[in-house]
């Protein structure tokens, strides 16, 4: 709809209210070109973060101090080089019960070879336990 805009010409009433008083603020308006938005990367960049949060959260918080500072570092340490099929091997090992994991951790029984040939992640994880990390670990 039309208006008679206080110069003595018209307007769509649509940008009067957008507080454009000539003529020609509504020409630039009309003549700006249409902005193009990739609104499917965004979302799936945006989920990828939200998960890595939550896994790394899982990881420092299991119960177990020993567990919590071990895989909390690991997964702070490794988890912004995930891709998707790494984050779900990682939260596969998530899953596992915290007796296994610290009894693999500390060498009280052997891993389950087909784990580790089969998760790439607990792999990964195992080699960095066996790894001196005291300079990690130091009070402040």
């Amino acid at each position: 709809r039309l208006v008679r805009h206080g110069t003595g010409t018209w307007v769509p009433m649509k940008h009067l209210g957008r507080g454009l008083t000539t003529p020609n603020q509504v020409l630039r308006i009309a003549q700006m070109p249409a902005r193009s938005f990739s609104v499917a990367a965004q979302p799936s960049e945006l989920e990828m973060e939200k998960r890595k949060k939550r896994l790394t959260w899982r990881a420092k918080s299991r119960g177990w101090l020993e567990l919590d500072v071990l895989m909390g570092t690991f997964v702070e340490k490794h988890i912004a080089d995930f891709d998707e099929p790494k984050l779900d091997l990682l939260e596969e090992v998530l899953e596992l019960e915290n007796p296994d994991l610290f009894k693999w951790f500390t060498q009280q029984a052997p891993v389950p070879v087909e784990l580790v040939k089969e998760n790439e992640v607990m792999k990964l994880m195992m080699e960095y336990v066996k790894t001196d990390h005291s300079s990690e670990f130091s009070i402040k």
